[in-house]
């Protein structure tokens, strides 16, 4: 299924790109305009000014294909919608699991939607731009990068597989863990700093460029402040044996039920027994962490 998943995001993006590469070609060619950058705009003004604008030029139907657009629109912003809030109401809900969930579904329902009147504002458009561009690119390539690193290497891939083994019964091959430990860190870390290279400051007061640089600050701040909470709670006076206890999981930490829950833990304590008696070095930690 994951392999099926990936093809089709794949599959669809390289299709969604040819249309807006096709859409910007054929403006460029009916204005007679080389640079394509001023026949179009980025962001909201391509979906909202530049494609309605071609739609309505159609020689067969544009009602039918403008109705088909913005339908389309409607359902893309109901699937992102649904990811980011079930995310939300997960974490709320496994924290306090006795709170009646139609209850949090409300809360949540209710302040993201106060919170989305900013954008209804004046100065709407700007704002939105501003927390696409320094609040969705920048904060969710650092994040992905730590939490990539954290995944692949604190985590490690190996006990991820051994995850895998215990709930579904199969092993999983080195493509994976190769892609998992090394190619996706890699690439990710390349398209962060490929970003921070070719870095321009948004078109906008410089105030508005500020308070971006801060909202990112604020973001990316929260991994060392809550790392470092983390390790003031642990017991013990040894730095060092508290911080191993930070990166280590919880001894609680499992299936929800007791009684899979001992079944895991004693299945990874086997693993972990038998990775004890080999030598420690750093190819053999390389080799660990991804291998076994």
């Amino acid at each position: 299924h994951a392999v099926i998943i990936t093809w089709l995001d794949t599959f669809t993006s390289m299709i969604a790109g040819c249309i807006v590469f096709g859409v910007m070609g054929h403006l460029a060619h009916v204005t007679n305009e080389k640079d394509i950058q001023k026949v179009v705009k980025n962001g909201p003004g391509l979906t909202f000014e530049t494609y309605p604008d071609v739609i309505a030029k159609f020689d067969f139907v544009p009602q039918l294909f403008s109705v088909l657009f913005f339908f389309m629109l409607f359902l893309l912003g109901i699937g992102t919608l649904l990811g980011i809030v079930t995310s939300v109401i997960t974490a709320i809900h496994d924290q306090k699991p006795h709170w009646k969930r139609w209850k949090v579904v409300l809360v949540v329902a209710v302040v993201g939607f106060c919170v989305g009147l900013v954008y209804l504002t004046p100065g709407g458009l700007s704002i939105l731009e501003l927390m696409d561009y320094y609040g969705a690119t920048f904060v969710t390539l650092t994040l992905a990068v730590f939490e990539l690193l954290t995944f692949a290497w604190i985590y490690g891939v190996d006990r991820v597989c051994k995850d895998i083994e215990f709930m579904l019964g199969i092993k999983t091959g080195m493509f994976w863990r190769i892609c998992w430990g090394i190619v996706t860190p890699i690439v990710v870390l390349v398209i962060l700093l490929f970003s921070i290279i070719n870095y321009v400051p948004m078109e906008l007061p410089s105030g508005y460029n500020a308070f971006g640089w801060c909202l990112y600050t604020v973001a990316v701040l929260q991994l060392p402040a809550w790392g470092l909470y983390a390790w003031y709670k642990q017991p013990g006076s040894d730095p060092i044996t508290r911080l191993r206890a930070v990166l280590n999981p919880m001894s609680d930490w499992g299936p929800e039920d007791a009684t899979t829950r001992a079944k895991y833990h004693s299945f990874i304590g086997e693993h972990d027994a038998s990775l004890s008696m080999k030598k420690t070095c750093t190819a053999s930690f390389v080799r660990r962490k991804l291998f076994g």
